[in-house]
């Protein structure tokens, strides 16, 4: 009976240390398919051209594009590291090409299906501010 009794245990921890952790619904790689940023006159894809994919990871975020504004063309990247509490998204920046004061930013964040839509800035109380900017992404497959 001893020995029933521990192989079963034995059979269960193994079962239990093979469970998968559950991952985030963010973890992945998105492909931008509409932005539209405080500042930037026209949007993304009408006005604006170019492409970017952002991609996260269990900690980390990373993205990377450019973007086409009449004839300039910008390099368009960063990466850092992030948190998410329901649709509450803060970015800590490591680097960021167009802003390099940026240190932590607070995002709402939806995901709907394979589209993701983030809205920025927030504030300290997860309020919008009166003009923000908007980015969707699709899941890259």
């Amino acid at each position: 009976m001893k020995k029933i009794v521990f192989i079963s245990l034995v059979i269960a921890m193994t079962i239990g240390s093979c469970a998968k952790e559950e991952k985030s619904p963010i973890e992945g790689a998105w492909q931008a398919v509409y932005g539209q940023w405080t500042g930037v006159q026209g949007t993304f894809p009408d006005q604006v051209k170019g492409n970017q994919i952002k991609m996260w990871s269990k900690e980390h975020y990373i993205f990377v594009g450019h973007v086409i504004l009449d004839t300039l063309i910008y390099d368009n990247y960063g990466w850092g590291t992030y948190t998410l509490d329901g649709d509450k998204y803060q970015e800590n920046v490591v680097i960021h090409n167009e802003e390099p004061n940026y240190q932590t930013l607070k995002i709402l964040l939806e995901i709907r299906n394979d589209t993701l839509i983030q809205r920025w800035p927030a504030d300290d109380n997860w309020k919008l501010a009166e003009k923000y900017s908007t980015e969707k992404y699709v899941r890259v497959k």
